[in-house]
């Protein structure tokens, strides 16, 4: 598993949005303190005094998605986490 402040360090860089691996994120997330649930593929993140949803769903090849990345640096950066 990755290092916590790495993967942190690299959500919040621009130039990487469409490398990180899904599992990667995940595992992050959750780390971080978000709750996550399963819908299908959908794994929908909340966490306490955040009030909008993370929607995150992996691509076929198992990176994350590059828009949901860049959410996730607007919700990292937005409610200073």
């Amino acid at each position: 598993m990755p290092d916590f402040q790495k993967t942190k360090a690299a959500l919040l860089e621009a130039s990487k949005d469409y490398s990180h691996r899904f599992k990667d994120v995940v595992s992050y997330l959750q780390t971080a303190g978000w709750t996550m649930r399963l819908k299908g593929s959908h794994h929908i993140f909340t966490r306490p005094g955040v009030l909008v949803l993370l929607n995150l769903q992996p691509e076929k090849n198992g990176n994350a998605k590059g828009y949901q990345i860049r959410q996730i640096r607007r919700m990292l950066t937005q409610f200073d986490l």
